[in-house]
C-alpha cells in the first residue's frame, strides 16, 4: 500500500479510537450518549464511515497539489463540503462531525503535500496547517454581522467573547495539540501502554487548554472557564495515572451529564492528537 493511502487509514483509526474512548465526560462513548439526546455510538460509526470515504481523496489531493499552501484552503473546503453533505444524509441531519471534517481535511491535505516533498512530521504538518489557514480568523470572524441570528457556534463565541475557537487553533498551527495533547498522550502511553487511558488523559489535558466553543455555546463563558480549571486540576493530580485523578474524572463526567456540558471541540482535537501520534510512529 502507498504511504499516501495510509494517511486516510490513520485518520479513520484516530476518529474511531476517539469515539471509543471511555469514560469521556459529556461525550459519546460505546457505553453512553453523554450530554447528547440526538447522538449515540452507532451514529458516530455511520458518520465516520462517510468521512473515511473522503480521506483517501483529500490525501491524494494534497500529494498532487502544486500550488502555494496559502491557496489550498478553498479547494480543500470544496472537497469537504461533498463529504459533509453525505454525512448529513446518513445522520438524518444531525451534525455529528462537521467540525471534524474541516479539521481533518486540513490535516490530510497538509500531510499529503508534505509526504510528496518527503518532509512529513507532526511539526511540519502543524506549520503547513498554519500556512493554509493564514488570515482565516480576520477574514471570517472580524467581518461578522453581529445582528445575524444564524451565527455558528464559533462565530457566536467570537462576537460575544473574542474567542477564536477552531479557526484560531488551526491558524496558530494547532498549539493545543502540539503543546498539550501530544505530550500528555505520549507521557501517559509511555507509562500505561494503553490507548484508551492515554486518550482519556490527553482529552482532559486538551479540555484544560482548548477554546472549546461547543461548551461556550451550550453553557456560557463562566462554565467554560470553570471546566478548564477543573480539567487542569485533574492533570495536576496525575490524570488517569493516579487514583485521585480517575476519581476526579468520574466526578467531572457526572457533572457534565447533570449540566448538559459537551466538550465536542476538545474531542476533535483529541482525534487530531491521535492522528499526529500515529503519523509520527508509522509514516
Amino acid at each position: 500500500m502507498k504511504k499516501v493511502d495510509i494517511l486516510g487509514e490513520l485518520a479513520t483509526r484516530s476518529i474511531l479510537l476517539e469515539v471509543s474512548t471511555h469514560p469521556k465526560p459529556g461525550l459519546v462513548t460505546p457505553f453512553s450518549s453523554g450530554s447528547h439526546r440526538d447522538m449515540d455510538f452507532s451514529l458516530f460509526l455511520k458518520s465516520t464511515a462517510v468521512l473515511s470515504q473522503g480521506f483517501k481523496e483529500v490525501s491524494h489531493f494534497g500529494y498532487n497539489y502544486k500550488g502555494d499552501l496559502n491557496k489550498m484552503l478553498p479547494p480543500l473546503r470544496k472537497l469537504g463540503l461533498k463529504v459533509e453533505e453525505r454525512m448529513f444524509d446518513v445522520t438524518n441531519g444531525v451534525n455529528t462531525q462537521k467540525g471534524l471534517i474541516f479539521l481533518f481535511y486540513l490535516l490530510l491535505g497538509a500531510s499529503g503535500y508534505l509526504l510528496k516533498k518527503r518532509r512529513i512530521s507532526p511539526q511540519n504538518v502543524s506549520l503547513s496547517v498554519s500556512k493554509i489557514t493564514a488570515g482565516i480568523t480576520k477574514k471570517e470572524l472580524d467581518s461578522i454581522n453581529k445582528r445575524k441570528k444564524d451565527l455558528s457556534k464559533g462565530q457566536s463565541s467570537f462576537t460575544k467573547h473574542g474567542i477564536t475557537g477552531i479557526r484560531g487553533e488551526v491558524e496558530k498551527g494547532l498549539p493545543t495539540v502540539m503543546q498539550t495533547g501530544l505530550p500528555e498522550f505520549n507521557k501517559a502511553y509511555e507509562k500505561t501502554q494503553n490507548l484508551n487511558k492515554s486518550s482519556l488523559h490527553a482529552l482532559i489535558a486538551i479540555i484544560s487548554m482548548a477554546e472549546d466553543t461547543n461548551i461556550i455555546s451550550r453553557n456560557g463563558i463562566e462554565t467554560y472557564y470553570d471546566v478548564q480549571k477543573k480539567a487542569d486540576e485533574i492533570i495536576k493530580v496525575g490524570g488517569v495515572l493516579t487514583a485521585a485523578g480517575m476519581t476526579k474524572i468520574l466526578d467531572l463526567e457526572m457533572e457534565f451529564l447533570k449540566k448538559n456540558i459537551s466538550p465536542g471541540g476538545s474531542a476533535d482535537l483529541l482525534s487530531a492528537t491521535l492522528f499526529l501520534h500515529f503519523l509520527d510512529k508509522e509514516i
